[in-house]
């Protein structure tokens, strides 16, 4: 099989589509996932599998066909890029489109495609064979987020670029033992696997090192991996030969490696994700040297030991789940089988596609950020916005959202909880207030989360109100 179409005749067709109802499969009426069978199916005579949309990337074989790329800082994609949204879309299903313009806002920082049920319109009347929706093929402009996948065909007429032999990064190690790591007592054998650990806190590896490696025996009885992990650093807290007291479980503290993922509480989608990778990477040096494989009997999760949300920040980026309770098995799995991919790819000596940012400022605690106002647009309905990716959590009231728009008159969405966190990509000032915007469940959201003279932020009159909960 071959892409039978060149670039231009590509594009001209995902045009022609525009304001058409598209309905590929004749279910669930004009889903997400046919407009990009109708582009598939018109390069290349075949369709694309895959449960969900975010399942695209990884359940076809696009070689010699396409170019899959990860979204990272660098990324700039192209017209005719079919682009796929991670499990935080579409009610953890995903979502897929393709690009028309891959620089709407000049710095790379958002994108136009042709989107099919981006409002959820695709199918509202009408049994699950046959029904149908109001929503046409229309274009939509986005962020750039993460993960996200692009995939880039190759066209009649072009050579696949031959990618260039990437090397793991230099991981620096200190491996200074807890005091009382006698009172945990040794193994005896070598670990049957791994598990990856959300250390729920903001603390980077050698934050870790300084709380721990004098701890108490009671501080340890609440709780110490084998291996803490951030940025490029890896602190091995206990020998391998040691037990750990890090599942709640003695079976799973006997027989396992304890790694530590850090910051899940406070570091950017970016840099967690550059955790995690550092994670994969020793994870897979380890499992090597035992000659263990990497399955799902070596790699484990913290909640397959005992009632816990670890890891609730990868199997939120990873899995769209996100809830105080234990993660069932089918998001477990799809956790998992992510880190075994990344993990194996580290074990076989490659480069895995990691998942990064795009790159924005991050916010201090108190809402400022490292941003400067010349960052502010203003659109014609007079409300300033800025690209920025940060968490909300609301303080002890809670607060309105709005649908679509960030206007005190617009649709009522729902009343965000105290307590509650959003990860936003997204910041505007419209009536009197600061808003967040986020995509939940097939829909946009503005969160006001304080209040704003209504000055410019250019100007040296801008003035803003307390803050209604913390900026991470």
């Amino acid at each position: 099989m071959t892409i039978t179409k060149t670039k231009k005749e590509a594009v001209a067709y995902l045009k022609s589509l525009e304001g058409k109802y598209l309905d590929y499969d004749g279910w669930y009426g004009a889903q997400c996932f046919d407009l990009a069978n109708y582009y598939w199916a018109y390069i290349s005579n075949e369709s694309l599998k895959g449960d969900s949309a975010k399942d695209i990337p990884f359940e076809n074989n696009f070689d010699g066909l396409a170019t899959v790329y990860e979204n990272t800082v660098d990324f700039k994609a192209e017209e005719g890029d079919i682009v796929v949204f991670n499990g935080n879309y579409g009610a953890g299903h995903g979502h897929v489109a393709v690009v028309l313009n891959g620089n709407y806002d000049g710095n790379y920082m958002q994108f136009v495609s042709l989107d099919n049920n981006w409002q959820g319109g695709g199918w509202t009347s009408g049994p699950a064979q046959g029904g149908k929706g109001w929503e046409t093929a229309t274009r939509v402009v986005h962020n750039y987020d993460f993960p996200m996948w692009f995939i880039r065909p190759l066209y009649k007429g072009t050579k696949p670029n031959k990618p260039s032999k990437q090397k793991p990064k230099k991981l620096i190690y200190n491996r200074d033992t807890v005091a009382r790591a006698s009172i945990l007592g040794k193994r005896g054998y070598k670990p049957k696997g791994i598990v990856l650990h959300n250390d729920a806190g903001s603390g980077t590896a050698m934050n870790y090192h300084d709380q721990l490696v004098n701890a108490s025996e009671q501080r340890l009885e609440a709780g110490i991996a084998h291996s803490y992990i951030s940025g490029n650093r890896v602190w091995q807290a206990l020998p391998e030969s040691y037990i750990a007291w890090h599942t709640a479980n003695a079976y799973g503290n006997r027989n396992y490696y304890g790694i530590e993922n850090c910051q899940s509480m406070s570091a950017s989608d970016k840099d967690f994700l550059a955790n995690e990778q550092t994670a994969f990477q020793e994870a897979a040096r380890m499992l090597k040297k035992w000659g263990l494989p990497v399955n799902r009997e070596t790699v484990r999760l913290h909640n397959e030991f005992s009632p816990t949300e670890c890891p609730h920040r990868s199997m939120e980026l990873h899995a769209g789940y996100k809830s105080s309770q234990r993660a069932p098995q089918n998001v477990v799995n799809k956790t998992k089988d992510y880190f075994i991919s990344q993990i194996k790819a580290y074990y076989n000596g490659e480069i895995p596609k990691g998942s990064t940012d795009k790159g924005s400022s991050k916010p201090s605690s108190d809402g400022s950020t490292n941003a400067t106002n010349t960052d502010w647009k203003q659109n014609q309905y007079g409300t300033w916005y800025k690209a920025e990716s940060a968490t909300f959590t609301n303080g002890n009231q809670p607060i309105i959202t709005r649908v679509d728009s960030p206007f005190t008159t617009a649709q009522f969405g729902y009343n965000f909880q105290p307590g509650g966190y959003v990860n936003y990509d997204e910041v505007c000032l419209q009536d009197g207030h600061v808003w967040v915007g986020y995509n939940w469940n097939g829909y946009r959201y503005y969160l006001p989360i304080r209040t704003w003279n209504g000055a410019s932020p250019n100007s040296s009159s801008y003035g803003l109100g307390d803050l209604w909960g913390v900026i991470s």
